[in-house]
């Protein structure tokens, strides 16, 4: 008779220890499912926030090496985020070209720098395109000509190369 009760005390006991767990893990599945719906919506979000199109202005002009054909293996990003204190590269788009501007003070100055890059497409090519510097500004003077701001540019990457600190020598 006592071993009888006992097991019907095991038995009330392992069913509503079964319910208790059941009960657990249908709130940790509720919880699991509202977890991964927060997450999936924050990656939809950043994804959405940072689609720039097609074309990422931006990112392509920071990977392009133009000096790449004279031996110079340096890219945009390299030397413009060396020699710039807290560049801001901003992209923006005028038809089919895009423009790069990066903006920020020289190192080893306190002169205002502004470089603005086009990237247009090829001609013979629709999936390369063409990079090329627009213009520099210095001190909010006028903008440069192209040959001006390629000679600028030039001597920027050949700094780098030489393992130069700043530009001051170069702009004061």
């Amino acid at each position: 008779m006592f071993c009888s009760k006992r097991v019907e005390n095991l038995e009330k006991a392992n069913a509503e220890f079964t319910k208790n767990t059941q009960i657990k893990k249908k709130k940790f599945n509720k919880v699991k499912f509202v977890l991964y719906s927060i997450i999936a919506i924050v990656v939809m979000f950043t994804i959405a926030a940072n689609w720039e199109g097609s074309t990422n202005y931006v990112a392509t002009v920071e990977k392009h090496k133009p000096l790449e054909s004279q031996g110079i293996s340096l890219t945009y990003a390299n030397v413009l985020n060396k020699y710039i204190e807290s560049p801001k590269w901003e992209s923006r788009e005028s038809g089919d070209i895009g423009y790069v501007d990066v903006s920020g003070t020289i190192k080893g100055s306190n002169k205002k720098i502004g470089v603005k890059i086009k990237v247009s497409p090829m001609s013979n090519d629709s999936k390369r395109v063409s990079i090329k510097p627009e213009s520099i500004t210095l001190n909010g003077n006028s903008p440069s000509t192209q040959a001006a701001a390629e000679q600028i540019l030039l001597y920027m990457f050949l700094a780098y190369q030489r393992g130069e600190a700043d530009l001051a020598y170069y702009f004061d």
